[in-house]
Parts: C-alpha cells; structure tokens; sequence
C-alpha cells in the first residue's frame, strides 16, 4: 500500500516564480507580525490575505481544507481552555459552576486559536509553492549546512505522507471490522496495534529506499563538493517583493508600538 501526498503543488504562478529566500522572509517577518498583534479583526484579515495569496498561485482547495482539518483540534481546544481558565472582563455571558463565561475571555481565546491559524498558513504559503530542491538551496544559500537544509526537507516531505497513510490505514482496518472507540483508555490504546504494525513497517521500508538513494548520489562522501544542476538567483522583481515586505513589516510595526494598533482583542486603537 503506498500513498503520497506532497505539500508541493507545481504550479506556473506569480508566487511560485518568487525566490524562496523571500518566501522565507516573508514565513519570518509575517510570524514576527502575528505574535506582535493581539486584535482579532487583524487575525481575521491576515487569514483572508493569505487565503487570497495562496489561491492566487493556483493552489487546490483540498490543500487548504487540510490544513484547517489539521488546525480544527487546536481551533476548539485553546477557546475552550482560555475560557476556562482566564475569565476576564466586566460582561458574563454565562456561568456554569465554576467556569465562568465572558466576552472578553472568549474573544481573547479566539483570538490566539486565530493568530495560530494565520501563522501556520504564512507557512504553508512557502511550503506549497516552493520544491524541495529550491527549499534546501534557499537554506544553503543562507548558510545553512546541506545535510541540514536536506533533513528538514525531507521531514516536510515525508511527515504529510505518513500522516495520509496512516489515515488510509485506520480507514482500511476499521473497514475490517476493526472498532477503535469500544473500550477503556488501555483497550483502545491495543486496538491501535495494527495500525502502529502496518506503519512502523512502511516507515523502514521508505527509510531503507531512501538510504540507497542518498547512498547512490554520495551524500557525505568526504571531499566531495556537491552541485546543483538548477540554482536559485534573485531576479528584479524579488528585489522588489523584498523591499515591499520590509517596508510594510516596518510599517505595521510603528503602528503598532508608537500609535497602539491591535494591543486590544476588540478594537483596534
């Protein structure tokens, strides 16, 4: 049983021509910008940004579905938790035994949930129009060593991949009959053996294809210096998408720390 699923969608768009140094700028100083602003307004208008941005490079709808199904446990989880544990503010909403129910809490939770959301799209924004040979140049390019920038693009590579198979295999088993919900903790925890069986073996043999692969192209054959048949260069107009990004980054940030824009979950000054 085999199943792939890239985060790479191959694409002839604006977004994809775009150097993947400034790609990850953007990953930075958009994460940067996240953390600094608390209003919810904001989160909300960051994701429609990034929603525009990533549909305008022609990526599927199913792409950006799976990111909000990987995001939903964390979306329901933090509001639940904020409410619970940080009541704030003058206007209760409800109060049930001791969890007490107010705007203010629920906006603040909703809020993170939110600011979470726009941070991992900023994200994926880079991971779905960038290859992984474009990825580990980029980090090379910076300094990264190769054999680092080639571990991280294969752990993006991969994790999606074994995350889609194990979803292929729980939906195969339970089409067997196999119940994953009967039970106590310790008997749905055995009821996972075969799933953990069957993925646990796919794992080793991807590992050992690719060992011979790396092994095949002498990586980390001392005194080898590696090449690159298709290398990265900035263009004309990445220099513009750089000096568009420090520039509005900077702008934000002055609003934000001289004139107090987005301190407050509600309003915005």
């Amino acid at each position: 049983m085999s199943f792939s699923f890239d985060l790479y969608v191959q694409r002839r768009s604006w977004l994809h021509a775009v150097d993947p140094r400034v790609k990850l700028a953007f990953v930075f100083l958009g994460t940067v910008l996240m953390l600094t602003f608390k209003n919810l307004l904001i989160m909300l208008l960051s994701l429609v940004v990034t929603h525009l941005i990533i549909f305008s490079a022609g990526v599927p709808d199913h792409k950006v579905k799976w990111v909000w199904k990987a995001m939903l446990p964390i979306n329901i989880l933090i509001p639940v938790l904020w409410v619970i544990f940080y009541p704030e503010g003058p206007t209760v909403l409800f109060q049930f035994w001791f969890v007490k129910v107010t705007a203010l809490s629920v906006v603040r939770g909703v809020s993170l949930a939110l600011r979470l959301d726009a941070i991992a799209f900023i994200c994926f924004t880079w991971l779905f129009t960038t290859d992984q040979a474009s990825l580990v140049r980029s980090l090379v390019k910076l300094g990264l060593p190769f054999e680092w920038g080639l571990v991280l693009a294969i752990g993006l590579r991969y994790i999606p991949t074994f995350y889609g198979l194990y979803t292929v295999v729980s939906e195969a088993q339970q089409a067997r009959a196999l119940d994953l919900t009967k039970g106590n903790f310790f008997t749905r925890v055995r009821s996972y053996l075969p799933i953990l069986v069957a993925m646990m073996i796919s794992a080793l043999r991807t590992s050992e294809k690719l060992a011979r692969a790396m092994e095949s192209r002498a990586l980390g054959l001392p005194g080898v210096k590696r090449t690159c048949r298709r290398d990265i260069r900035f263009r004309p107009a990445d220099y513009v998408y750089t000096a568009l990004l420090i520039v509005l980054f900077s702008l934000l940030l002055t609003l934000r720390f001289r004139f107090g824009l987005g301190t407050h979950p509600l309003y915005l000054f």
